[in-house]
């Protein structure tokens, strides 16, 4: 009922809420000193391969199928022994125990800005989006689910670029630090439930060791006990393949992929070692901390380049820059998707602001990922170029 009621009212309202009116809380004054214990695992709901359907020549759009019932399958690893899978994590294709079955899905939303670095718990996520904010910066949408961490941060202000992301993940929980009074309306009208710090400010600390704002943390276990006792399932998004089973779609091999971002340089490199694509950013690598507080390499086993038109909003930050919005709440365009250390050139669709984004090959068929975490850059047309190094 409130899914339906959102669509109506989320086009008049996503270019008002898209800039903050602040992103500091000053009465969060938890002085809880930086602690972190090993990574919760939470998880999940079943994970059935999704149909891939061919579309017409000149639509790439995607079909899929999810079967509402738990489903035990086999599983082939990469030492070539057969196990027995479980209950499927939605969001990583990989088997979970049913004990996990019915865990809450949280959304955090990450700072990005070169005070920021390093996050922390960022790496642990299913699935991270990426998008760009004011000022040539990007900010992550970060969905646990599989694994939460105690603690993750930074954590800063919600866009209205986040409201189309979150909607299909219904009754998600959204931990964020600030926005307007009209993303805050907005939010209160959708099938997401707020944990931002002004709702649950106990549940947030804000760090001595950083600059403000990129000093608030998250307390990322505690916020999943306000989860709504009726809370859907997690559905699968896309399929998943096998361990060791060989991309199907029509892929070139590729060493990586660079993006601009404006004051932000990205690039994802295929490390085999790893499993997958390591992330540097403004040439040095993109490191996080660990539980333990040590820092760790950011490596996803997909990344998906999703060609993006941006648009600049009337709405400015605390520095006189428009705030950009992404176009987001329905359509489609072009897509990199990369995986297994290849590339498949294919297309993005969202058909409105309730269904997730489907990305598909030159035939329309459904990709599917590798088991593992998935990273989604909203990238603005022409910023973004693959890479050979033997060419």
């Amino acid at each position: 009922m409130r899914r339906g009621i959102a669509f109506g009212f989320c086009s008049a309202l996503l270019v008002a809420c898209a800039a903050d009116l602040r992103d500091d809380v000053k009465e969060v004054t938890n002085n809880s000193a930086v602690t972190t214990s090993a990574v919760a695992t939470t998880t999940t709901w079943s994970n059935q391969h999704l149909s891939e359907v061919e579309d017409d020549e000149t639509q790439t759009t995607a079909t899929t199928s999810v079967d509402s019932s738990p489903t035990t399958t086999r599983l082939q690893s990469s030492d070539n022994r057969q196990q027995a899978a479980e209950f499927w994590a939605p969001y990583r294709g990989t088997p979970i125990p049913e004990a996990t079955f019915a865990a809450p899905r949280l959304a955090l939303k990450i700072d990005n800005a070169p005070a920021a670095v390093p996050q922390q718990g960022i790496q642990e996520a299913d699935l991270v989006f990426e998008e760009l904010v004011e000022g040539g910066l990007t900010r992550f949408l970060a969905i646990f689910h599989t694994r939460v961490p105690e603690t993750a941060g930074p954590v800063r202000s919600g866009r209205s670029t986040d409201i189309p992301l979150l909607m299909p993940f219904d009754g998600a929980l959204f931990g964020w630090s600030g926005a307007n009074w009209a993303f805050r309306k907005l939010l209160d009208s959708v099938a997401v439930t707020d944990v931002g710090v002004y709702r649950k400010p106990s549940d947030y600390w804000r760090r001595t060791d950083r600059a403000t704002p990129s000093d608030l943390w998250a307390h990322s276990e505690k916020l999943l006990r306000h989860a709504p006792d009726d809370l859907p399932p997690a559905e699968p998004i896309w399929p998943f393949r096998d361990l060791g089973q060989p991309v199907t779609s029509d892929a070139e091999p590729t060493d990586g992929v660079d993006v601009t971002w404006g004051s932000t340089d990205v690039s994802f490199r295929w490390a085999a070692a790893l499993g997958g694509w390591q992330r540097f950013q403004n040439g040095e690598q993109h490191l996080v901390a660990d539980d333990e507080g040590d820092l760790v390499t950011l490596a996803p086993e997909n990344v998906v380049v999703q060609f993006t038109k941006y648009v600049l909003s009337n709405e400015i930050d605390s520095n006189g820059a428009r705030i950009p919005i992404a176009q987001l709440t329905e359509g489609e365009g072009r897509a990199w998707i990369l995986t297994d250390g290849k590339v498949i050139e294919g297309r993005w669709n969202k058909p409105n602001i309730t269904v997730h984004t489907q990305f598909t090959d030159a035939t329309g068929r459904a990709v599917a990922m590798a088991p593992g975490s998935t990273w989604i850059l909203l990238v603005p047309r022409d910023a973004a170029t693959l890479i050979n190094e033997n060419d």
